[in-house]
């Protein structure tokens, strides 16, 4: 959108007529009325006073030399600025065919000679009654087109910025404000800090706002005023009422006379504040207040809506993040390493690159279990799972727990030979923790069997075969020894 404000109707008049005594006629008697009234004694020159000052209104005698009333009219209706002021045509003519051609030409009215004044006056006083009852119609529809551009932008925008700066630049652009800024508090709120702007093009007006993230004390200025008290703030001559010591006013820059500050409520809670401001010195404008009041708590509901939608976001992660891990051992649980190792098996086989995978488990571990306890059995599954994740570097590489005392590695774009050498790293790397085992047959300390394989993924199958491969390969580990790997080909 991008109106101008519509101004209320003015009061001035142009009476086109040959006849001096006409003129001076209804010049005194509408003159007497309070209208503004000038002149024309012919077709050409009433053209000239109405390009050089549109009437609101324009009383019209049809019979005249060189151009008459008819053409005048009809090349007035032919311009975009002209062909709103309203005619009324006045004539000695009263057949009906002169009234009706007067009206198809676009004249609003009809006036014979000799005319009575208290009929002039009344179908004057008519006619501007009526261009003010059609002026608050069309402020009516600016209005509810405002509401309802700036409602759907509100309920489309993905963030609190993108929904204020919408409605600075549609309510500013229709509402006939220059300048407009939002304040929010920052995270901390310990200060407002301004997150929008809007300004006419006016070179002033652009080396005005110096830059857009500037910050302001609760307690200070018109945005603190706002914060404290919660309440709208109109203010007629805002250099005299409040010294300009906002960060992005400049004492050379043009002075702004007006101001309108409106909180952004919701739940008596305030989450932003919206000044716009005038170049000019406005009275009350309680139609600006009620629209930015409407505005104010449907933008105060979204941003509610948005902190609510960004809370209950952040708890479903955290539900998610949950129920993928595992309290133990801090690390993925089964469910996590089910859907990671279909997500990647659906990857690679659309890139047809290897995955490999390693099932391992601590060797003898219910012997250990049942011999130090459990609380002992928990701190090594615990550091166990430390020493895969050292020993597992690469960010796409997963380690869960797969179950009990065993644990699995999923390696993205990993041929055998590779995953083999990170398995033989895992061990080594448990090695190095010299957990005591006393109970174990193959060391003194807790040690680890591997069983590896490797596919090139395809989009017929499940990844049950790399599994079913890597618990062979496990299998074939501990029927060997234990504490070794083997790598099923």
């Amino acid at each position: 959108m991008n109106h101008e404000p519509i101004l209320t109707s003015k009061r001035d008049i142009l009476i086109v007529d040959d006849t001096p005594a006409n003129l001076r006629l209804l010049t005194r008697i509408l003159s007497g009325e309070g209208y503004e009234v000038r002149v024309a004694s012919s077709g050409k020159q009433a053209l000239r006073s109405v390009e050089s000052k549109p009437p609101s209104l324009i009383i019209l005698d049809i019979m005249m030399p060189e151009i008459d009333g008819y053409q005048v009219c009809q090349q007035l209706k032919a311009k975009p600025e002209t062909c709103e002021i309203p005619v009324i045509f006045l004539s000695a003519l009263d057949e009906v065919m002169n009234k009706v051609k007067a009206f198809e030409f676009g004249g609003v009215d009809y006036i014979t000679k000799p005319f009575e004044p208290i009929e002039v006056v009344a179908r004057v006083d008519n006619q501007f009654r009526l261009r003010e009852l059609q002026l608050q119609l069309q402020e009516k529809n600016l209005e509810l087109q405002l509401l309802l551009t700036v409602t759907q932008a509100i309920n489309e925008a993905s963030d609190v910025d993108t929904a204020l700066n919408v409605i600075l630049e549609e309510v500013c652009q229709t509402l006939g404000w220059d300048f407009g800024e939002a304040w929010i508090p920052n995270g901390e709120e310990t200060i407002l800090q301004s997150n929008a702007i809007w300004y006419r093009e006016d070179d002033n007006l652009v080396d005005f706002y110096h830059h857009q993230h500037l910050t302001f004390p609760f307690n200070e200025g018109l945005p603190g005023r706002v914060w404290q008290s919660k309440k709208i703030q109109f203010i007629e001559d805002f250099g005299a009422y409040y010294p300009m010591k906002s960060p992005h006013f400049s004492e050379e820059s043009v002075s702004l006379k007006s101001a309108l500050a409106v909180p952004i409520l919701f739940a008596n809670k305030i989450f932003a504040i919206v000044i716009v401001y005038s170049k000019n010195t406005r009275i009350f404008d309680q139609r600006s207040q009620d629209i930015f009041h409407s505005i104010a708590t449907q933008l105060g509901s979204m941003i509610q809506r948005k902190q609510a939608e960004k809370l209950l976001k952040k708890a479903n992660q955290e539900l998610e993040r949950l129920a993928t891990f595992d309290w133990l051992t801090q690390i993925p649980n089964r469910r996590c390493f089910d859907e990671y190792l279909f997500q990647e098996w659906r990857r690679l086989g659309r890139e047809q690159q290897s995955l490999s995978l390693i099932l391992c488990d601590v060797d003898y571990f219910k012997l250990y279990n049942d011999h130090y306890g459990h609380q002992e059995g928990d701190d090594c599954l615990q550091q166990v799972a430390q020493a895969l994740r050292r020993a597992v570097r690469r960010p796409a590489d997963l380690v869960a727990r797969y179950g009990g005392e065993e644990f699995a590695v999923i390696l993205p774009n990993t041929e055998g030979e590779s995953a083999v050498i990170v398995a033989e790293r895992i061990r080594e790397e448990i090695k190095k923790l010299k957990i005591m085992h006393s109970y174990s047959n193959v060391s003194e300390y807790v040690t680890l069997s591997l069983g590896v394989s490797c596919l090139i993924p395809t989009q017929d199958y499940s990844p049950e075969p790399l599994v079913y491969w890597a618990d062979q390969a496990l299998y074939e580990a501990k029927k060997q020894g234990r504490d070794r790997v083997i790598y099923h080909f």
